[in-house]
């Protein structure tokens, strides 16, 4: 008796995800942007940045899926939802999502932390189903926060921020400092597919992947590639 009544509340207030439909998991750093010894823009061995891209290079090319991530917060999009829900409930392929977002969440934070060690980065989590005609539309919806994310934490940190003013104007305000140059190509974010990075901006404007030049990871090591451009059409 009790138990039938704590399972129907436990189906009642956790949503399940679709087994067909492309399924999201989306992290984000808990109070990682108001950590001042956190350093979200730098490129260094083990720093914030280098360990949330090989992140998404890691998971991306491990389920097959889309990864886009930028200053404390990444997503998976997952078009073949099935396999991950056997991989985590190979006895029941239960598809209550917060089974899913919590196994995923354990797995990712051990993964990252392991490579991330001046702080330990603690993550909010969640997954759900969205219909695939609408990945390219969560690309550029999360690309577009993204983007306001670092701009702003770019001004903080070069203490020129003003609050209540326009994405564009701080964006060109951003554009005049020097320092920011090296940020500029990942403001937007950055995407990847099953392990290989791709054109962001190509994909939000016609679906296609279009890998670019980027690094290979050998056991956490990194390597450059070679110049190699790959035109994928995904019929999304």
């Amino acid at each position: 008796m009790w138990y039938s009544y704590f399972f129907g509340l436990q189906k009642k207030y956790n949503m399940r995800i679709s087994k067909k439909e492309p399924l999201v998991i989306r992290l984000d750093g808990q109070n990682v942007t108001k950590n001042k010894t956190i350093n979200l823009i730098d490129d260094y061995n083990k720093s914030f940045y280098n360990a949330m891209r090989d992140a998404a290079w890691y998971f991306s090319k491990k389920y097959d899926c889309y990864s886009i991530f930028g200053s404390d917060e990444i997503s998976f999009i997952i078009t073949e939802p099935l396999s991950i829900i056997e991989e985590y409930s190979p006895d029941d392929k239960s598809d209550y999502s917060n089974e899913i977002t919590s196994l995923f969440s354990q797995y990712f934070f051990d993964y990252f932390n392991s490579l991330y060690n001046e702080n330990k980065i603690f993550w909010h989590a969640k997954s759900f189903s969205i219909p695939k005609e609408k990945i390219n539309s969560y690309v550029k919806y999360r690309s577009n926060i993204i983007e306001n994310v670092l701009t702003t934490y770019f001004l903080i940190r070069e203490q020129s921020f003003v609050p209540n003013v326009k994405l564009e104007d701080n964006r060109k305000k951003c554009l005049q400092n020097k320092d920011f140059l090296s940020l500029k190509n990942r403001v937007k974010g950055e995407l990847y597919f099953s392990g290989e990075k791709i054109d962001l901006e190509k994909f939000i404007q016609d679906n296609k992947v279009e890998k670019i030049k980027e690094f290979k990871q050998i056991d956490n090591n990194v390597e450059n590639s070679t110049d190699i451009l790959i035109d994928i059409d995904i019929d999304l």
